[in-house]
Parts: structure tokens; sequence; C-alpha cells
């Protein structure tokens, strides 16, 4: 079996998920061939299944020449990106691939599976006073809802979801049962923080620490005061106070297309679609997330410049504000840099190990929003829309710190599955941000990543750590973009996008930064004037 055969497969294998994902989540197919979800789940299922035999036949290339060792490193990739594929779309028939959820015990993985999708039914109808209301609603109303007392009943209202995750916190809770499930995992293949630590350039090791450091400087900025659970929201929210009434739902995909566009990335021409807004009949969409599509086929295509089927965005943005602008940023971050690979098709797709370095590149402009000087550009003409310069900070990163407080977490339950979780999250929110003890409360239970992905909210925190380095390189390099950059596209797709998986995240960040990841640009950042 050649190479160039299994990449062709490959990049069908990808192309058929990404139809399937579409057809499911928004309740259509993507293209007008009229095929039904389930000849799209019965299409991809047996390219998968047909998959590993190819894989397994591929011929261990021979000889360290450029050639051969680019061929190893896309076996090696394909395989690699496997364990999320079948996570995605378990699949009846696939061999269970080494360190995914796919090779838990089966009675595990359907465990998994029906609590993520109960939990997704429950955060998608949260009563509050009668009404029911989604989690990311809720959470972006303690940032606005200027009365205390009105903060907690929203907060406590997400109790029917602390306890679908984690029942009454004690041994039986269904979270802690998976817990020890990907614990073991975990102790078997490690840990796949590290392993994102590490892909990205940092020291083995020194990620906790690391953590530990920047909660210690977000302390310092937010002083020694402790507060409820409920007003830590409203205490890093004075930003979206200011600012939410200029972002309804309607404006938030406009801003988005006029911005990416003074980019250099306008969506409609890189072919990006969006489904983000409520509509009957839709499916739910509890998580915004971008799917990529894989790449056509095309007999005459040169294996090394296959070009991506443009990607779609889901999520659900009921409302509009400033942290859904945000978050609607972050995904096109994600699509315009799957939209710039250009590669061959064995890196069209990224291991599990690259995740942080994906989140990464999509923060670096998604926090454009949370810049004075880009709100002033495009959310109104007087200068008072713009949030005051310790509004913009605590805005940045009031969310990334609670990111840190789970990476934490998960490193430490999974290090320790016997601790009550309760007793760990209270322990670091404490200590980390200020917040008022509550071990009574599973206020943890409230990211779906952590059943359907233990370990991918660390993600969050490395590329934090990332997009801060990153963002000062650019400034450094062109200068601010906050109003418009048309060279700003190529330049990053040049330096970061093109070549997918085929360059290591080390090997992308170190010449692009001058050196080695750290977290300097993030603290440094953190310290801005007017902290």
């Amino acid at each position: 079996m050649d190479i160039e055969t299994v990449e062709r497969s490959y990049a069908a294998l990808l192309a058929a998920l990404g139809d399937l994902v579409v057809a499911r989540t928004s309740g259509a197919p993507a293209d007008d061939a009229g095929r039904s979800t389930r000849a799209l789940a019965t299409r991809y299922r047996a390219l998968r299944r047909a998959f590993d035999p190819l894989l397994a036949d591929l011929p261990v290339p021979s000889g360290s020449s450029g050639e051969s060792a680019e061929d190893a490193r896309a076996a090696i990739n394909m395989r690699a990106t496997l364990p999320w594929l079948d996570e995605l779309e378990p699949t009846p028939g696939a061999p269970p691939v080494e360190g995914g959820t796919t090779d838990e015990e089966p009675v595990v993985a359907r465990a998994r599976a029906r609590l993520f999708a109960r939990y997704g039914e429950v955060a998608a109808a949260v009563r509050v006073n009668g009404d029911a209301v989604d989690r990311p609603t809720i959470l972006g109303r303690l940032a606005t809802e200027p009365d205390a007392a009105s903060r907690r009943t929203l907060f406590t209202a997400l109790d029917p979801i602390w306890r679908t995750v984690d029942g009454d916190g004690g041994s039986a809770s269904p979270y802690r049962r998976l817990l020890r499930s990907s614990a073991g995992r975990w102790a078997t293949h490690g840990s796949p923080i590290e392993a994102n630590a590490v892909a990205l350039g940092m020291a083995a090791g020194s990620l906790e620490p690391t953590l530990w450091e920047i909660l210690a400087a977000w302390r310092r900025v937010l002083g020694p005061d402790r507060v409820e659970p409920w007003d830590y929201y409203y205490q890093v929210g004075a930003a979206a106070r200011r600012l939410d009434g200029l972002v309804p739902p309607g404006r938030l995909l406009e801003i988005n297309r006029a911005y990416l566009t003074a980019l250099g990335a306008d969506p409609t021409s890189l072919g990006i679609r969006y489904d983000v807004l409520p509509r009957p009949g839709r499916p739910l969409v509890p998580v915004a997330f971008t799917i990529g599509m894989g790449a056509v086929d095309p007999p005459t295509q040169p294996a090394g410049s296959w070009i991506p089927r443009p990607p779609w965005i889901f999520a659900t943005y009921a409302e509009g504000g400033l942290g859904n602008l945000l978050e609607l940023l972050h995904e096109s971050g994600h699509a315009i840099h799957m939209a710039a690979i250009r590669t061959r098709p064995a890196f069209l797709d990224f291991p599990e190990s690259s995740a942080a370095f994906l989140e990464g590149t999509a923060d670096v402009l998604g926090w454009d929003v949370d810049e004075p000087a880009w709100q002033y550009h495009w959310l109104g003409s007087a200068a008072v829309t713009a949030a005051e310069p310790r509004e913009a900070v605590l805005s940045r990163y009031g969310a990334v710190m609670l990111d840190i407080c789970w990476a934490l977490f998960e490193i430490e339950l999974h290090g320790h599955p016997d601790r009550r979780p309760n007793d760990v999250w209270t322990e670091i929110t404490t200590e980390g941000l200020g917040v008022e003890p509550h071990p009574e409360w599973s206020w943890w239970a409230v990211r779906g990543q952590l059943i359907d992905g233990p370990g991918y909210l660390a993600n969050y925190a490395l590329s934090a750590i990332m997009a801060a380095a990153v963002r000062a390189r650019i400034a450094e390099v062109r200068g601010p973009w906050w109003a418009g950059d048309p060279g700003w596209y190529r330049f990053m797709a040049d330096t970061l996008f093109v070549p997918g998986a085929s360059r290591s995240p080390a090997e992308l960040l170190e010449a692009f930064l001058g050196g080695p990841l750290t977290a300097t640009p993030l603290l440094v950042d953190l310290q801005r004037r007017g902290i």
C-alpha cells in the first residue's frame, strides 16, 4: 500500500466526518446530494473501518532522506488523530485506539455518552423564575445583573446541572465514576495536559507551577478580599456591563464579518459557513465549535498542496453581548486557520496533543474584543463606549483564570481520584480567585468538557499563555491591528497556519516568537496600565 493512496483515503474520511457533523448539528446535509444523516453515518463508519487496514499495511519508510522522514511523520500524524475522531464519532467495528476514550470499558464509554447528552439537555433549559434559560445566558447575566441577591438566584439555578454531573458529590457521583476510568488511562498513557504543554515547547513538569504563578499574579490584581462565586463574575464583568447593549444578537455576525474582512480574511471569500443563531427545529448545540470538512479529492491535485473544504461554525446565541462576540471571533479564529492550510492530506488535521496550539491561534483573534481601542473602533463612535484599561484586563482574564482553575482541578483529581471534587475545587478557587469557599456545591460542574474530554479544559489555560505571547510578537513586528490590517491574515497564515500539522507547534512557535514559549508576556499583560 502506498502512502498517497492512504492519504487520499484519510482526506475522504475527514470529509465524510465533516458532512456527518454538519448534518447532525444543523439538521440538514451540507450539500444538495440529499443524503440522510443515517446514510452519512453509514458512509463515514465504512470509511473509518476500512482505514485501519490501509494504515496498518503502510510500509515503514526506510532510510533518513527528507522524503522518507516526512512520509514517516505523515503516517504518525494520521494515526495520532484517530483517538479524537473516534471520540467524536464512535464507530462499531473499529479497533480501540490506545489512549483515547474509546479504549474504555464499553459500559464506561456508554455512561460517558449518556451523561454528556443529559448534561446538554439540562444545560439548555435551566429554570430561572419559571423561565427556561440556557447555561451560557445565565453565566453572561451574572456579569451584568446589578443586584447581588438576583445574582445568587441565577447562580444557584445552575444546581440541576451540578447534580446531573456530580449527583450528591459522594462516591456514586456520575462524574467520579468516569474520573476513575480516565485517571487509569492517564496513569497508563500519560497526561494529555502534560502532552499539550510539551507540544507547545514548555519544559516537562513546568505547567502546574506556572499556572499557580499566574493565579498569584491575578490575586495581586484583584486584591486580598474574598467574593462569593456569583459575585466573581460581576467583579470581572464591568466591560460587559458597559458594552453588552452595543452587541445585540443581530450584530454578532455583522461585526464578525466586517472585522475579519478588515484583516484580509473575509469569511465569505473563504467560504466559512455559520450556523449560530437559534431557529425552530434545530438540534441542541450546547457548546460552540468549529468543524473542518476535510478536502476535496481532485485526481490531479498534487499531494503537497491540497485545499481544505470550507469549515463550519456552530453555536447558539440567544443573546448578544461582549462574551458571545468574543466566542464567535474565537471560533472564526479556528475557521480561518483551517481555511489557510495548504499541505498534504496527512497533515490536514491535528493530533490531540496539538489542541492547545489550535485554541491559542483562535484566542489570538478572539482576544481583540477586550482591547479598548478595538471596542472604540468597532462598537461605537464615542470614546465613552470603550472599557477602561482595568475593566479590559479583568474582562480578558476573568474567564482565563477560571480555565486555569479547571486545569489544576483535573491535574489534581487525575493524580488523586479518590479525593472529593468539591474539596479540590474549593481549595483552588479560594486561593487562586479569592472566592468564598462553598464545598457543599459542585459549581465546578458547568463545563461539558469535563465529561466528554477529560483534560481538554487545560488547553484553554495553555492557549492563553500562547495567545499572549503571539499577540505581543505580532504587535512588535506589525504594530496594533485593532482598526484593521489587510495584511494581517496573510502574515498569520504564512507563519503559523499554512503548514497544518506538518510542523510541530513547538517548532512553529519558536520560529515565530524567536525563542521558547513562556508565560512572561501574559504576566506582563496582567500588569498593564490601570492595574
